[in-house]
């Protein structure tokens, strides 16, 4: 009895095999695609193939390859369903996963923040974008392009000019051309090469012709990969990282997996190729529905040094979702990203479909990045790309998404808090400064652009008026210490004096030193005409300014101002129009940051600024007795109107 269960449960098993063979697979052979992805293991020849998949649906058979794997539960198959999930103990010091990246790219949520209350849009016209949308070349991947808000790095002039991306695959078929093309998309300024990686149409080389082939040609600011060696449960990213009890492997244990599952040559190759010339590899996560990436994804991980110089990259389909053919971030999500790998349309009106061709997409930002700010190192560029991608999934990180969708957008606008560098190596925040509006004015006419720079030291420009805000300075203060005696009279109605003055109050980047004094000479002189009196009075002055230590100015000219009034009375009756201190004469002289050399060197202006370009206020004041009111015409902020009350007291 116990024998003839054994036998049926046996037969429903073939039975069940059969079946799903022939339904899913039609040809029970490596000839198969279908058959191939689920059963890798199955198409590996005596003569030591490996396959290899290109990340855009096809695979491809390589020869002279050793593959020694190392299982880590049940072969599975594709299906995500069917997948090994480890329970994973804690990292160990032997594998950080979890690879250090700095301060402020982990504190994605503030930077996200700031990033959408900083710029924005807003130096983008609109009608400048709705050009560029309105291409023709834009419309036929319209959904892709907007999908990671590519035409603002159009609009701002980024097209991965003097940046080389070297595009890795087999150009012995279309797929090649496919990924050459979507990069070119991107960045259409860049010099992309080519270099063949495939033995023929249904073959790649041996990892150490790759290796060779990479070392021969010339080095590459980006390398872009469209292949993956197949996921499955027991072959991934993970495997590589973790054993079969799910704790991390030693970093010896890992790269030796590495080495097996390709070639020292070939891997040694990639880390001379990514620290030598600070390239960035952007590899494709693979097409197998696996919620873990292809294991050549786990190459950071088991080698740190390719930290910073790698990227992972997932697709997405044309909802924003994980695409159904794409294998998730998995153990690599601290350094994968998502784009749009659906539906391309590569070239009369043929679309393509894969992880292949969201990694081009990568590869043409990083270009864009690049040639925006050629002093960014490589592992600047990825943190980039990682912190302004847009969130996705989880908050924050995850294992599906990583970092979030490309965003080009975000990544093309400055990220943090802003701040200039002067040219005594101070660096200050870009703070509004507080002016006194008898020189903001004529600061602001000047139309000076200065440069910022963000928390990746990129340099941006800004108009300095628009951090500048006018001090609407009271009279109402002044006028009632006007008849204080601070003069010396000399004769014939000439005097001289000194007084407090607000020409300059400032603060932040534009700030001078406090108690400033002005010297002046002046006339003053009274006449009568019947019982109405006349009089008149003028000043000339001269004042020393200094600037602060930590200010941008960097010295002034002697300040000429000048102070006049004409009034009259009769009996209990007065009236007067004044011109307060007003600079006819003075300069200011300031070192500006304006941009960034190539190499990152901060480039300095000296700027001169006629202080006296502005327009004085006028008063016009109407007094009975101790009484006075009092209208103020003030050009560049709100006008006053006071009501004072005025008299002495003799003790």
């Amino acid at each position: 009895m116990v024998r003839m269960k054994v036998l049926k449960k046996i037969f429903v098993a073939l039975f069940a095999v059969v079946f799903t063979t022939v339904g899913a697979f039609g040809d029970q052979n490596c000839k198969n695609e279908n058959y191939r992805r689920a059963y890798p293991e199955k198409c590996k020849s005596s003569n030591n193939t490996t396959l290899l998949t290109v990340a855009g649906g096809a695979v491809l058979v390589g020869t002279g390859v050793a593959l020694a794997l190392q299982s880590s539960g049940g072969h599975g198959s594709s299906s995500t369903s069917n997948q090994t999930n480890y329970q994973r103990t804690p990292l160990s010091a032997n594998i950080v996963a979890n690879y250090s990246l700095s301060d402020y790219v982990q504190n994605k949520k503030v930077n996200a923040e700031y990033l959408d209350s900083l710029t924005g849009g807003s130096d983008i016209d609109e009608s400048v974008l709705n050009q560029i949308k309105s291409d023709y070349k834009y419309q036929r991947n319209q959904q892709q392009y907007d999908a990671i808000d590519f035409a603002y790095a159009t609009a701002r002039g980024y097209s991965g000019k003097n940046v080389n991306i070297q595009i890795m695959d087999n150009f012995n078929i279309e797929h090649g051309n496919h990924v050459y093309t979507i990069a070119k998309y991107l960045a259409p300024d860049a010099d992309i090469t080519t270099n063949n990686l495939g033995a023929s149409e249904n073959s790649f080389a041996s990892f150490d012709y790759m290796a060779n082939e990479i070392g021969n040609k010339p080095p590459a600011h980006i390398y872009n990969a469209s292949w993956q060696i197949p996921s499955t449960a027991s072959l991934n990213a993970a495997t590589a990282i973790y054993d079969n009890n799910g704790a991390t492997k030693t970093y010896a244990a890992a790269q030796n997996y590495m080495y097996n599952a390709t070639s020292e040559n070939f891997i040694t190759q990639i880390r001379n190729s990514a620290i030598d010339n600070d390239a960035i590899f952007v590899w494709a996560a693979g097409n197998d529905m696996q919620n873990e990436s292809g294991v050549l994804s786990a190459l950071p991980l088991a080698f740190p040094d390719l930290s910073g110089h790698f990227i992972n990259v997932v697709a997405l389909n044309n909802y924003g979702k994980i695409a159904w053919y794409s294998n998730q971030c998995g153990i690599t999500q601290n350094y994968c990203i998502a784009a749009p790998g659906s539906d391309w349309n590569v070239a009369n009106g043929r679309s393509v479909d894969g992880t292949s061709f969201a990694a081009p997409v990568v590869s043409g930002a990083v270009a864009v990045i690049k040639q925006a700010f050629p002093y960014m190192n490589a592992t600047q560029i990825t943190q980039l790309l990682f912190v302004t991608a847009t969130d996705l999934g989880e908050t924050g990180i995850d294992s599906v998404y990583g970092w979030g969708l490309l965003n080009l957008e975000r990544a093309t606008k400055p990220v943090g808090t802003p701040r200039i560098v002067l040219s005594n190596n101070t660096i200050r925040p870009l703070s509004v400064s507080n002016i006194s509006g008898s020189v903001a004015p004529a600061i602001q006419k000047a139309n000076i652009k200065i440069a910022f720079v963000d928390d990746f030291s990129r340099a941006f420009t800004t108009n300095l008026s628009d951090h500048i805000k006018i001090i609407p300075y009271g009279r109402g203060f002044d006028k009632l210490r006007e008849n204080e005696n601070n003069a010396f009279n000399l004769f014939d109605g000439f005097e001289f004096g000194f007084v407090q003055n607000h020409l300059l109050e400032s603060s932040g980047l534009i700030s001078v030193q406090s108690n400033q004094l002005t010297n002046f000479i002046g006339y003053k002189h009274e006449f009568k005409i019947g019982n109405v009196n006349f009089y008149q009075n003028a000043r000339l002055g001269i004042t020393h300014l200094k600037a602060e230590e930590n200010s941008i100015v960097s010295n002034f000219s002697n300040i000429y101002s000048s102070t006049a009034k004409i009034g009259t009375s009769w009996q209990d009756l007065s009236f007067e129009i004044a011109i307060p201190e007003k600079i006819i004469y003075g300069n200011m002289s300031a070192t500006l940051p304006i941009a960034k050399t190539d190499d990152g060197q901060i480039i300095y202006n000296n700027a001169h600024i006629d202080l006296s370009n502005t327009r004085p206020s006028i008063e016009y004041t109407l007094g009975y007795k101790y009484l006075s009111l009092t209208f103020v015409d003030n050009p560049y902020y709100e006008n006053e109107f006071f009501i004072m009350a005025k008299r002495k007291f003799a003790f």
